[in-house]
């Protein structure tokens, strides 16, 4: 399942490429785009015409707010669609049609026993994090979303997460693969989160602890595409089988010579997501419920109003 966004759709297309599954069926719709930015359309999050027209603290409550969606956009805004399109969206009302279109379209999918997977935006997979793992409104404004890495999550025959909880409530597991992993650490504030995926990446067989062997073979995988930080940690997981190469190492003695190795750095501390105060910063790049218009004479896409239809130029395709 995908949105009808171009980005969206030609990275399911990667994905489904890249697992040998060019075949599968790709189901896009609209309910899966973007949250709808209302008359902020179309602008960038620092552009200094909508700060200055509309107020720094006005934009910054708009975009972050649970339940506060900007103003919504006229007939005579350039991104002006028809109905189904909304004319603006607070987060929560991006979730309640993300969650329809869940519920409806995606879950008797998996009832059925087939495993699902979503190429969406950030907004949008939050919004089903969210009801996953029962975040709170609060805590959901602290909750970044990283591109390109894959968030796995095991349902029961009820729909709600099995695995370990941290904290926050969180259950779903990234998968870190090889240039992924700094992106991660650069975006996700709970090390403890970025700590055990790479430990399951490491884990080659899955039996919840790592041997010298794994270690080897699973930084071979990874290219050892690493932050400086991150190798000098395995250096000394390393050391640490020339004292006992016999026993391997489980998550929880993983994540403690983390611990003691970073409190040794004195460069380091394990953050409590919840206490990290919410940058008020506007963050670079693009988020809207719409592909960005290309310029005249460039080519055409057309806003699909319903499910299944799509149509884009080459122009938009090699730009994407």
């Amino acid at each position: 399942f995908t949105s009808e966004l171009v980005r969206a759709h030609r990275t399911c297309d990667l994905v489904l490429k890249s697992a040998s599954l060019p075949s599968t069926k790709c189901v896009r719709s609209w309910q899966l785009n973007e949250r709808h930015y209302g008359d902020l359309q179309g602008q960038g999050k620092e552009d200094p015409i909508m700060l200055e027209t509309y107020g720094e603290d006005n934009v910054f409550e708009w975009r972050k707010s649970y339940t506060v969606p900007p103003p919504p956009m006229g007939p005579s805004h350039p991104y002006w669609a028809p109905p189904p399109a909304p004319l603006t969206e607070s987060l929560f009302d991006c979730q309640e049609r993300v969650l329809k279109y869940f519920r409806e379209e995606i879950t008797p999918r998996m009832h059925n026993g087939s495993q699902v997977l979503i190429v969406a935006h950030a907004n949008t997979i939050r919004a089903l994090v969210k009801v996953l793992d029962s975040i709170s409104d609060e805590n959901i404004r602290g909750l970044r979303i990283p591109n390109s890495i894959p968030l796995v999550y095991k349902l029961d025959e009820n729909m709600l997460p099995v695995g370990e909880k941290d904290d926050w409530g969180f259950q779903g597991e990234y998968v870190i693969s090889a240039g992924t992993h700094e992106r991660l650490v650069a975006v996700e504030r709970s090390q403890r989160r970025v700590l055990t995926a790479l430990f399951k990446a490491l884990d080659q067989n899955e039996n919840g602890s790592i041997s010298l062997g794994e270690l080897e073979t699973g930084l071979e995988k990874l290219n050892w595409d690493l932050t400086p930080r991150t190798k000098k940690l395995l250096d000394q997981i390393a050391d640490r089988f020339l004292l006992d190469s016999d026993s391997d190492i489980d998550i929880e003695e993983f994540i403690d010579l983390a611990r003691t190795f970073w409190k040794q750095q004195d460069h380091f501390r394990f953050v409590d997501p919840r206490a990290v105060p919410v940058d008020k910063g506007l963050y670079k790049g693009a988020s809207s419920f719409q592909d960005p218009e290309p310029k005249p004479g460039k080519g055409v896409t057309k806003y699909p109003v319903k499910e299944g239809y799509c149509e884009t130029t080459e122009f938009e395709l090699l730009r994407k």
